[in-house]
C-alpha cells in the first residue's frame, strides 16, 4: 500500500513516503544481514516520518 501510494504522489522531489520506503529497504537489508542494531534505527527514522504525516 505505501509502495502504490508513493508512485501516485511521485512529483521528482524526496516525498516523506519516498525516504519512508528508502528507510524499510534499509532496514531489511540490515536485518538480512543480522544488523539488528542499524535495522531498529532505520525503522525509528521511519516511525519519526510517520508521525509528522
Amino acid at each position: 500500500m505505501l509502495l502504490a501510494r508513493a508512485e501516485r504522489e511521485a512529483s521528482g522531489e524526496d516525498s516523506p513516503l519516498q525516504s519512508m520506503l528508502t528507510m524499510i529497504g534499509m532496514a531489511c537489508r540490515s536485518g538480512a544481514e543480522g544488523d539488528l542494531k542499524q535495522a531498529a534505527v532505520a525503522l525509528g527514522y521511519c516511525e519519526r516520518i510517520a508521525l509528522r504525516l
